[in-house]
């Protein structure tokens, strides 16, 4: 067995890899051992830097020293508990768990994942049920069209869902080429450079003036909230997929009474409809194999463990050179 470490925040700002001692499988359970986990930077970055009033849901989910340091990774099996007979040694599993060599959780929570997927791309699993929430709400649908604020990761995501689902407009909003490049490559059909309030005359001419139907803001930037209402047509849907830690900041407009607005908010965690996380890692490693879900070239960092300060450091400072940031825990 590896070095057994694990990514920490011992205090606001900080980051540090520590050895620490996984308990063994109970009645369950797996004893796993990581390859590879995936940042999402977003998410990890708020908690980091504790980027959140005090009040909101990420006040009382997290305090330092936080050791709920990431949310994705693919691992193989180590040991399985006796009474657990859908996965044994050797096994590869997708699993929701914190940067960490290894980890101990029931079998219930893991995804299997299959022999012909890259590893490394099978980590995207977890952004992907993120963004498969929105795809479901809004609904995405046949034919439709959509407007897509913001193509981070969890934008990429998004992107890549309504690409399976078969819409035919994918206009997406990004300040940071990169970000739309891979857009594209995913599926969007139109790409905007700048912010909202840069591109207005834009779409409102990929609209013929009516606005979106479906407005899905995947920024969790406060700020985006009031022209995410502003590009939705009368009567449409926007989609609050984007998890800010400064929800107060995030004002109605007079577009919500006027335009008779639907605004919905979905949330990693919201299982609707029997969607649980083992089903949607199904689709959408079924999609991401079968080529309707298009990952090469997400990754576009990776760092071994001992350079978690380093890749920290990325994510915060320069997000705009980023999309995926991937841990590879052989490199310990």
């Amino acid at each position: 067995m590896t070095r057994q470490r694990r990514i920490v925040f011992p205090a606001r700002g900080e980051v540090r890899l520590e050895a620490f001692e996984p308990r063994p499988p109970g009645p369950g359970e797996l004893l796993l051992e990581t390859r590879y986990s995936l940042m999402s930077i977003g998410t990890e970055t708020t908690v980091l830097h504790a980027r959140y009033d005090p009040g909101t849901h990420f006040a009382s989910r997290f305090s330092f020293p936080q050791i709920k340091t990431g949310v994705q990774a693919v691992a193989d099996v180590v040991a399985a508990a006796a009474d657990v007979t859908e996965f044994g040694t050797g096994d590869t599993i997708f699993m929701r768990m914190a940067h960490a060599s290894h980890a101990t959780l029931p079998a219930a929570l893991c995804s299997p994942v299959p022999k012909d997927i890259d590893l490394k791309s099978a980590c995207w699993a977890g952004l992907a049920k993120t963004a498969f929430r929105a795809a479901h709400v809004a609904p995405f649908s046949i034919g439709g069209t959509v407007l897509i604020v913001g193509a981070g990761p969890v934008g990429q995501m998004t992107v890549r869902w309504a690409r399976a689902a078969g819409l035919n407009s994918i206009v997406v909003v990004d300040p940071v080429e990169l970000r739309l490049r891979h857009a594209a490559a995913g599926g969007a059909t139109d790409c905007l450079n700048g912010t909202l309030e840069d591109v207005r005359a834009a779409l409102l001419e990929r609209s013929a003036g009516a606005g979106f139907g479906i407005v899905v803001d995947t920024t969790g930037n406060p700020a985006v909230f009031a022209g995410a209402l502003g590009a939705a047509a009368m009567f449409g849907r926007v989609v609050l997929l984007g998890d800010t830690g400064y929800p107060a900041r995030q004002a109605l407009t007079s577009d919500v009474m006027t335009k008779g607005l639907t605004i919905v908010a979905t949330h990693d965690h919201h299982d609707r409809d029997g969607w649980t996380q083992r089903r949607i890692d199904a689709l959408f490693y079924r999609s991401a194999t079968g080529g309707s879900f298009p990952l090469d070239g997400l990754i576009t960092h990776e760092f071994s463990p001992e350079a978690c300060g380093a890749a920290y450091e990325l994510a915060d400072q320069h997000r705009d050179e980023a999309i995926g940031i991937l841990f590879d825990w052989s490199l310990q």
